[in-house]
């Protein structure tokens, strides 16, 4: 993720006793990082230790929606649809419950949610005709399979799967780095705070054909965004001594 210390970052596994591992820290363990946990789950712990003052929790579910989001607006200013008229449609969004309520305070609003239950009746392809920008987050080779033949009809950016979901790290990082700045419990992530760093990625990355998309400058914007919803005037210094992350 950059800039951090490896000898600042422990990696324990974590079964039903979760909330307490994360209790139970040194104090000097500013943030917690949770990877491949239930997405509920993973929100419900980040709510408790924001309710309670306690270090920051993000998950890699939050990096996921922030990224998607990011690839849905980065589209939609592509070609030159706003986001108060565009559709987009969602499948297995329970996968990632935090993308539609990000994409909607992101000005998204025209938002279809469709599951495989919903097949018989109305197929995903009937369900995506006229979305601007559709979203498969169904796991599996059979998923992936569909979603491939169907971006073979679709506009070159408007169909995206889990994998398109590229800066999810750099937007781990970026809110990781500020939180190593700020006093112990003092910030949280929101959907407030994800959907700046979505729309940071967004004008970080030059449009296709003006130049590469630099994984920095991508994390660097995802950082700066995090400090504004914070405060504006937040000193830019990295991370003071001692601090880490599990």
């Amino acid at each position: 993720m950059g800039r951090f210390d490896p000898e600042r970052v422990i990696i324990l596994p974590v079964g039903d006793d979760l909330a307490a591992r994360v209790d139970d820290l040194p104090d000097q363990f500013r943030a917690v990082v949770l990877a491949q946990i239930d997405p509920v789950r993973a929100r419900e712990e980040a709510e408790r230790a924001a309710e309670h003052g306690l270090r920051l929790v993000v998950s890699d579910h939050d990096g996921a929606a922030a990224a998607l989001c990011a690839a849905v607006l980065r589209h939609l200013r592509i070609v030159g649809r706003p986001t108060e008229v565009a559709k987009v449609a969602i499948a297995g969004g329970d996968h990632l419950p935090a993308l539609a309520p990000l994409l909607m305070i992101a000005g998204v609003c025209d938002l279809l949610s469709w599951q495989d239950r919903y097949a018989t009746a109305f197929p995903w392809t009937q369900a995506i005709r006229d979305a601007d920008v559709a979203v498969d987050l169904r796991p599996g080779m059979r998923a992936a399979a569909e979603a491939e033949r169907i971006a073979q009809d679709r506009p070159e950016g408007s169909m995206l799967r889990p994998a398109d979901a590229a800066w999810s790290h750099h937007v781990v990082a970026g809110v990781l780095r500020v939180a190593l700045a700020c006093p112990p419990g003092s910030m949280h992530l929101d959907l407030g705070v994800l959907r700046a760093c979505a729309t940071a990625m967004v004008f970080a990355a030059p449009r296709p054909g003006h130049g590469r998309i630099n994984d920095a400058a991508i994390t660097d914007a995802v950082e700066a965004a995090v400090r504004r919803c914070i405060d504006p005037r937040l000193a830019t210094s990295g991370a003071p001594d001692g601090s880490e992350v599990i």
